[in-house]
């Protein structure tokens, strides 16, 4: 019978945990899983970059970069050594910005809804199953420490666009997700709690053991610092500005070393080659 691994996609608006919920995530499963890292557009070269530098350019990026990879999952499903791919953000976080921005030159929500119901829904398994973390504008401020770090973080410290993306993924995202997500209102909940339904995603993707190991996975107790080995290239490639901070500590995967930050990662291979780690390029289970 073909191997045909799930998919786990975690989306929703800043501040809702997913970051922290990766970070055990990663503890627990990682050789097992295929991560992909949330897409970043200041990361991309060549015929893959923006076309145009203004929020359309970059919204369209975003949409051909998941059209790439739900093509991507769906051939890295079919290897053996996957049991699992879990994607920080799908095409979910591309369709909110696009109805939550109010810019006068962002790419209009229908445009951007329509190049999912004609290109990326079509190519997307049948395995993808989605948790959606939810929290109130407020919580996201506090979360965050009220001010953002970078300057060009700022716009999602924006509380009018925080509410519009509450909206959408309350009201809107659950009807672009191939299988009904699961809808986890982290306002209030102990991370224990989210992490509980998280699993039980795993749970009904037939994964149980992997829902246990996830369970009983440590809680990490403050940010890893960048590893050594990554050190060069983080900084040629932009640093903080490019790739925000660690948020796992380096780990083994598939024969090489690997280190997600908040807005990209990095991956040593067993030729000591250290560049961006990209799923989308290769089922090779070396590079991926």
């Amino acid at each position: 019978m073909a191997h045909d691994a799930p998919v786990l996609v975690l989306d929703g608006p800043p501040g809702a945990g997913k970051t922290s919920l990766l970070a055990r995530m990663v503890c627990a499963l990682g050789d097992d899983t295929v991560w992909f890292s949330e897409p970043n557009a200041r990361l991309s070269c060549g015929l893959s970059a923006p076309v145009h530098p203004s929020p359309a350019g970059h919204s369209l990026w975003f949409l051909r970069h998941e059209l790439a990879k739900a093509r991507a999952m769906r051939r890295l499903a079919t290897d053996e050594a996957t049991r699992l791919i879990i994607s920080d953000r799908n095409h979910l976080g591309a369709l909110a910005y696009c109805y939550a921005t109010r810019t006068e030159d962002s790419l209009p929500y229908r445009t951007a809804r329509d190049f999912y119901a004609r290109r990326i829904a079509p190519e997307l398994p049948q395995t993808v199953r989605t948790a959606i973390l939810l929290v109130s504008p407020e919580q996201s401020l506090t979360r965050r420490g009220k001010v953002a770090e970078l300057p060009r973080w700022k716009q999602w410290f924006d509380e009018g666009l925080l509410e519009r993306l509450h909206t959408f993924y309350t009201d809107i995202a659950p009807t672009l997700c191939p299988i009904p997500p699961a809808i986890i209102d982290t306002d209030g909940a102990s991370r224990e709690a989210v992490l509980a339904q998280v699993a039980g995603v795993l749970t009904d993707a037939g994964l149980d053991q992997m829902a246990r190991r996830l369970t009983s996975a440590p809680t990490p107790t403050a940010r890893p610092a960048l590893d050594e080995q990554f050190a060069d290239t983080y900084t040629q490639l932009g640093g903080l500005e490019a790739f925000g901070h660690p948020f796992t500590s380096a780990f083994e995967h598939r024969g090489g070393t690997v280190q997600l930050c908040q807005l990209g990662a990095l991956h040593r291979d067993e030729d000591g080659h250290t560049r961006l780690w990209n799923p989308l390029a290769t089922s090779d289970r070396r590079a991926a």
